[in-house]
């Protein structure tokens, strides 16, 4: 391996199964990637201290001491971002598909494809790497910056980086497409600042924020006395954008009458203002964007086809944010410190367990929700760290291991379906079922428990009194053995 996969890979890569075969086949691939190996024969080696050295963990889900699915919910409870990598035979792809739900970073099945391993491995470190990237204090990395404001490393944006060095410098439209959030703005910014008419103003206009009888004249202008309330001449968005960029944003938004004036003023570069008989010639680049398939659009007759061919003269994507999730601890760390974080008494970093949620989340409202949720931390958060307490619900779920079946009964017996009256749910359900979530989670700690929801020890006693959730009492393990086949006992059991 090069040393772009550094902060992890020097650690070794452990395979855990009980097959010699199985762990010299896996061995012989991951020694060619470059990496060292240290082999387990029994899953509740795997439970050692050793784990915080390694890589990443093979991990065989066809163990003889104990069930692989269990063991992964174990190491997923100790270290929620060291990636685990399920191995499974062909003919059981659907036990390995349930790991990877369960929190499982990929898998790979037998017999082996040699080549799946060391991608998979590679996808791993280049994991690890971002990862540590995004724990580096201090500035924001220029390699890490594509151009102007974007920030990402990921393939699709590079790709679109490569795009955008083809416009910079040809004075041609450009039509910016994309999920609402994804930064389209930001796209036509670049754009403008990098580009030849850097030196001119850049109007943003939405399109979709305005009616359509106000929408013309903000763009075009109007006279003195073109309408009742005009007491004064207005300049619109194509003269105030002169010998600069006019960005239209949600363009897919306007009405039909405003499309052809503007397939017009395209065509002429020439505009009239509302109310006005006097010509008056522009200089402006045309950027728009959508969230909408304008090509869909024109088939259904509400967008015209011959104004898309005039916009979209050079289309751009911008990916979606889960299309690029290996971009988000680059994003998060940024829009952390553009939130405030670092300064006096502010957080300045996130927590793995948080990271992890970050990763795994979907993000239908792409990098404007990934902004939104990190100043909601930013602002609940006391410490210099933001936890996975700190995260909304839908966050924290997707890293909180399955409920292991040797818990106490009252902490792992099924929640009753929800019934909610008109669609709300009373907070104190709502309360209580975090609460045992938490507590099966860290396995009947409430020390732990009260940290993972962000509340102290006493306080949380006190509503396991109020809400008649019986507490566990805390011991402190002997062995990795010990904490994985004895059961505490609920308070009152024999």
């Amino acid at each position: 391996m090069t040393d772009d996969f550094t902060c992890h890979t020097k650690h070794p890569v452990a395979i855990v199964s009980n097959d010699s075969e199985t762990r010299q086949r896996l061995r012989t691939w991951i020694e060619k990637a470059g990496f060292d190996v240290v082999e387990l024969a029994r899953g509740l080696e795997a439970l050692g201290e050793g784990s915080a050295e390694w890589t990443a963990i093979y991990l065989d889900l066809d163990l003889e001491d104990m069930a692989g699915m269990d063991l992964l919910r174990h190491l997923r409870a100790r270290d929620v971002l060291l990636p685990v990598l399920a191995v499974a035979a062909d003919q059981n792809i659907d036990s390995a598909i349930q790991a990877v739900r369960l929190g499982a970073y990929d898998y790979v099945t037998k017999p082996f494809d040699g080549q799946r391993v060391i991608q998979a491995l590679q996808r791993v470190a280049e994991y690890r790497r971002l990862r540590c990237q995004s724990q580096r204090p201090g500035q924001l990395q220029e390699e890490e910056r594509l151009i102007g404001g974007i920030v990402g490393l990921s393939a699709p944006m590079q790709s679109l980086a490569r795009q955008l060095q083809r416009i910079l410098q040809a004075d041609i439209p450009v039509c910016i497409f994309g999920e609402t959030g994804t930064g389209k703005e930001l796209v036509a910014r670049a754009i403008h600042e990098q580009g030849i008419r850097a030196r001119g103003p850049f109007i943003a206009v939405n399109c979709a924020a305005f009616a359509e009888s106000l929408l013309e004249s903000e763009l075009f202008g109007h006279e003195r006395g073109a309408f009742t309330g005009a007491v004064t001449a207005h300049r619109g968005f194509f003269e105030q954008a002169q010998g600069g960029t006019l960005f239209l944003d949600e363009v897919g938004e306007m009405s039909a009458p405003t499309q052809v004036r503007l397939l017009r003023t395209l065509q002429e570069r020439i505009i009239r203002r509302v109310g006005g008989t006097a010509e008056i010639r522009i200089d402006v680049r045309i950027i728009t964007a959508t969230h909408r398939d304008l090509l869909a659009e024109v088939k259904a007759g509400r967008f015209r086809e011959d104004l898309y061919y005039r916009l979209a003269v050079y289309p751009v994507h911008v990916p979606a944010l889960r299309e690029r999730a290996s971009d988000i601890p680059l994003l998060a760390r940024y829009l952390l410190k553009k939130s405030g974080g670092e300064g006096r008494g502010r957080p300045s970093h996130l927590s793995h367990e948080a990271l992890d949620a970050l990763i795994r989340y979907r993000w239908p409202g792409n990098v404007r929700e990934l902004e939104n949720i990190i100043q909601r931390a930013t602002l609940s958060c006391d410490g210099p760290q933001i936890e996975l307490a700190h995260l909304p619900a839908e966050l924290r779920a997707l890293v909180l291991p399955a409920i292991p079946e040797s818990l106490p009964r009252p902490l792992r017996a099924p929640l009753e379906p929800l019934h909610d009256a008109g669609g709300v749910v009373p907070l104190r359900e709502l309360e209580r079922r975090e609460i045992l979530k938490a507590l099966a989670v860290t396995r009947g700690s409430v020390t732990k428990a009260a940290k993972l929801l962000g509340l102290g020890r006493a306080t949380l006693y006190r509503r396991l009194g109020e809400l008649r959730i019986p507490a566990v009492p805390e011991r402190e393990a002997s062995s990795p053995e010990d904490s994985f086949q004895r059961t505490p006992r609920a308070a009152g059991s024999a």
